[in-house]
């Protein structure tokens, strides 16, 4: 796989609504592996943190996304309702693929919403030429449900650039400067294949395009429900499992 651096070398449903206004107003950042703040760009040498990765080589019709994985590392159930990544250079469209890891991928979000974007020290980021290149920030609404446990595989698709999907920014987690929470130097892909995903491996950066590994930025937000909440939910879904016996029990008749 070629690999190039950016520029560079019902009942219940009432309960589960009820669940997620009671939450959306405790919404928290839950994972934080943001941008890099220290060891930026060719200054760095070889201490440069930050990278930005795509897929080279392939046809609307078939081709690869970059993604990551995070995981819910608590004991208690997250409710997400934003997912936050990074990119870098022209980013016209931006999309969102995901999944519970070990369940299928899917399209989350269509349409993600893009701004501009800056390193803390209000640099952006540049390419292996020396030349700078935009940076976008891209927040994607979601509805997740992640349990305690669970990880979550994320990929970035869209438009925008010489490419299919835009450059989505990661850095190396040792050199960032910034919480890298859940980082592991470690990447996953996806191959689209007229409009599903047919494949997804893993990969590292290490030897695959430079000279250390990498994690893609990304923050999660949303919720945590307190115990009082659940107890909103129990009837919900005990009412939920009800119709569902009396339902079984009229196809048996």
């Amino acid at each position: 796989m070629r690999r190039k651096l950016v520029f560079g070398a019902g009942v219940a449903a009432v309960a589960l609504a009820s669940l997620a206004w009671v939450t959306g107003a405790n919404a928290a950042l839950l994972i934080d592996r943001g941008l890099p703040t220290t060891n930026l760009n060719n200054s760095a040498g070889t201490n440069r943190s930050n990278v930005a990765w795509t897929e080279t080589g392939y046809t609307s019709a078939d081709y690869w996304m970059v993604g990551d994985t995070f995981a819910n590392t608590s004991s208690k159930i997250w409710f997400i309702d934003t997912i936050r990544l990074w990119t870098v250079g022209v980013t016209s469209t931006a999309a969102l693929w995901g999944g519970i890891d070990g369940s299928p991928i899917g399209l989350v979000s269509g349409s993600g919403t893009i701004s501009n974007a800056v390193y803390a020290n209000s640099s952006t980021y540049q390419g292996y030429s020396g030349a700078y290149r935009d940076m976008h920030q891209v927040d994607f609404a979601v509805n997740i449900a992640l349990a305690a446990g669970q990880t979550y595989d994320f990929f970035l698709d869209g438009s925008g650039g010489d490419y299919v999907v835009p450059f989505v920014h990661a850095s190396n987690a040792a050199l960032s400067g910034s919480p890298q929470v859940g980082a592991n130097d470690s990447l996953l892909e996806a191959n689209v294949v007229g409009g599903s995903v047919a494949s997804v491996d893993a990969w590292t950066s290490l030897g695959n395009g430079w000279d250390k590994g990498s994690d893609v930025n990304v923050q999660a937000f949303g919720s945590v429900p307190e115990p009082a909440t659940y107890a909103m939910l129990i009837p919900g879904l005990g009412l939920l499992g009800f119709m569902r016996r009396r339902s079984k029990q009229k196809e048996a008749a």
